[in-house]
């Protein structure tokens, strides 16, 4: 068998494979993601790559034309863009190659791979990786074609299953959490910090409880005035915080800030000032927004990021599972026809890689007796071991094998 002139690699850690604290380590914000394309690709034996980058995954997809050490690339990668050396995180991540990376991320855009079962965000968040890749040209055929695969399954998992139906994101997971918490709540006033979409889908989803007032701040008040809108209401700025936490019974926090956005220090002054009811936290924001310590907890406060989501949404998740296996069957399915491709795109740069080396050999070896042959003879050789080459190459295809899995 021909050796593969280039291979297909996922590399990355997910909510099941690192702690928050780890990913938190790894996270590449929305803002640097196209600096960071380019800065991966730059990486000698890289040929294309997409970074997918969310709360709950960090992962890179990439094909290679040498056989060194995979996670060897992620780790220059954030040497170079980070200066940190990331080798303690190693046994965090996972690495599949070719095939199975193919169905890893056709199962992630499937949301069969996702913390929620059938979280409909993430179809959008791959889409929008794909597109940074495009942007700046680091995707090139084979992540092309894989991606554009992926989102047909994506789009297939929620048409013909109830995988789509109902199913659940983050952030609606987040909200399922406070209304079973509804009954502990005399009152249910909600602070929700940050515009990103997943305050935007928590609102919308919190909209049907019965519930208090809204409040919505953020850095930039126009977006938080945006947002608010949609509920009548006006925005805040950040420099109102401390007040609107003051009148919040839920807190539901997700921006990109590199920092916390409510230290300790004030969390427990604002506990300290409540008659003793229960205030519910809930951080979905990677690094996380609240500081907030769960070995020396706060009392009458509830507190959720992501990891502590993961549990939640591990108890409820059963009624969603029902979806699954029609939804591996199409991620099967859709995985062959990408196979095929991806074995004849292999077998076609391995054979032109072989004609062109096979044509070398064949012009040094002529040349040596060319000279010696009469010229009658030399156009009736050359004609032959042109044929000969030919049929090698023949054989070659038949015998060639799929790339491994």
């Amino acid at each position: 068998m021909a050796v593969a002139p280039w291979y297909l690699y996922v590399c990355g850690v997910n909510h099941k494979s690192a702690s928050q604290d780890e990913r938190e380590k790894l996270q590449i914000g929305r803002e640097e993601l196209a600096d960071c394309q380019v800065a991966f690709t730059e990486i000698p034996g890289v040929m294309e790559s997409a970074i997918v980058s969310t709360c709950n995954r960090i992962e890179f997809y990439f094909v290679a034309d040498r056989l060194d050490e995979p996670l060897d690339i992620v780790r220059a990668f954030y040497k170079r863009v980070r200066e940190s050396d990331i080798s303690p995180l190693t046994d965090s991540f996972y690495l599949l190659k070719d095939k199975k990376a193919a169905r890893h991320l056709f199962q992630v855009a499937a949301g069969v791979d996702s913390m929620v079962v059938g979280e409909s965000q993430i179809l959008g968040q791959l889409k929008d990786a794909y597109s940074s890749a495009c942007t700046v040209r680091t995707a090139g055929r084979i992540l092309h074609r894989l991606f554009h695969q992926a989102f047909r399954v994506g789009k297939q998992v929620r048409t013909d299953t109830e995988m789509g139906k109902g199913a659940c994101s983050v952030a609606s997971a987040a909200v399922e959490f406070i209304a079973s918490r509804l009954e502990s709540l005399p009152r249910r006033n909600v602070l929700f910090i940050g515009a990103s979409q997943m305050i935007a889908l928590a609102a919308s989803s919190m909209s049907r409880l019965e519930i208090g007032d809204f409040m919505f701040a953020n850095r930039t008040q126009d977006k938080a005035d945006g947002l608010a809108g949609r509920f009548g209401l006006r925005g805040h700025s950040l420099a109102e915080l401390h007040a609107l936490l003051e009148k919040a019974d839920i807190v539901i926090s997700c921006t990109a800030s590199e920092e916390p956005v409510v230290g300790r220090s004030e969390l427990e002054s604002l506990t300290a000032k409540r008659d003793g009811s229960l205030m519910i936290i809930v951080d979905m924001a990677v690094p996380r927004d609240i500081e907030y310590d769960a070995d020396n907890p706060l009392p009458h406060v509830e507190f959720l990021d992501l990891d502590r989501l993961k549990i939640f949404v591990e108890e409820n998740r059963q009624y969603r599972n029902d979806a699954i296996p029609q939804a591996e069957q199409i991620v099967e399915q859709r995985l062959a026809e990408f196979m095929y491709w991806y074995s004849h795109a292999h077998q076609e740069l391995a054979n032109g890689m072989l004609d062109r080396s096979f044509e070398h050999m064949r012009r040094l070896e002529l040349a040596r007796l060319m000279k010696k042959l009469p010229i009658e003879l030399r156009e009736e050789l050359d004609h032959a071991s042109r044929h000969l080459v030919q049929k090698l190459l023949h054989v070659q295809n038949r015998v060639n094998e799929t790339p491994e899995e």
